[in-house]
C-alpha cells in the first residue's frame, strides 16, 4: 500500500480525479492510499463467497450485499473511507446514500480476502478502521492457508478451512466451510485442464 501525501486532507471526492488505472484507493485521515491490484484467483475466491452469502441472504431476506470494495466512510467521516471485498448491509439498514461515492452507513457484516502484498502493519490499520466504525462481525480471510480471523463481540478467534464459520446473530443460520470454496474452485481448475487436454 501507498500512500500520496497532500497539502491539504483529502475527502472522497477527490478520488475522482485520479485516472482509471485498476488501483484501488481509499482515504485514511485524509490521505489517499493505493493498494496493489488484485489478482483473478482472488476475484474468483471473492465470486464464489458472494454467491453462496447472497443466495442465503435472498432466500431469508436478511438484507443486501455489496462487493467491488464499496466504499464506507469510518464514522461518517469525509477523510476516511474504506472498502471491503465483500460488505453485508441488514435488512432496515440498507444506505440511503446508494449514489454517493461512499455510504455513512456502517455494514454489519465485513469480509476481506488478504492478497499476497498486504503487509501486516496495513491489515491491522484496516481492522481497527472497521471495527471502531461498529462492525459487528469482521471475517479476514487467507485463501492460502484457508485460516480466517474472526471478530465479533471484542474477541478474535481463528477458524481453520474445515471448520464453519457461523454467521452468529448477523446471519442467524449461516454457516460455511472455506474448504467447500475451496474444493468449487479446485473443480473449475480440473474442468479448465480436462478442456485444455480436449484441445
Amino acid at each position: 500500500m501507498l500512500a500520496a501525501k497532500a497539502s491539504e486532507p483529502c475527502t472522497i471526492d477527490d478520488l475522482d480525479a485520479f485516472p482509471d488505472d485498476d488501483k484501488l484507493r481509499e482515504i485514511v485521515d485524509g490521505q489517499v492510499v493505493e493498494w496493489d491490484v488484485t489478482n483473478v484467483d482472488h476475484g474468483f475466491f471473492a465470486g464464489v463467497l458472494a454467491r453462496i452469502l447472497g443466495v442465503f441472504i435472498y432466500q431469508h431476506r436478511l438484507g443486501m450485499l455489496a462487493t467491488n470494495d464499496a466504499m464506507v466512510r469510518i464514522l461518517g467521516s469525509a477523510h476516511h473511507a474504506r472498502g471491503a471485498d465483500i460488505a453485508f448491509f441488514a435488512r432496515g439498514r440498507i444506505p440511503k446514500d446508494r449514489r454517493a461515492a461512499a455510504t455513512v452507513t456502517t455494514p454489519d457484516l465485513v469480509i476481506e480476502i488478504l492478497s499476497p502484498s498486504d503487509r501486516a502493519v496495513d491489515v491491522q490499520a484496516k481492522v481497527r478502521d472497521w471495527l471502531r466504525a461498529g462492525v459487528r462481525l469482521l471475517w479476514y480471510i487467507d485463501p492460502v492457508s484457508g485460516t480466517t480471523a474472526v471478530y465479533a463481540d471484542d474477541r478474535l478467534t481463528y477458524v481453520d478451512p474445515d471448520d464453519a464459520l457461523d454467521g452468529g446473530e448477523v446471519l442467524p443460520g449461516f454457516s460455511l466451510r472455506l474448504r467447500d470454496v475451496f474444493d468449487e474452485l479446485a473443480e473449475l481448475d480440473a474442468g479448465a485442464a480436462s478442456d485444455s487436454d480436449l484441445g
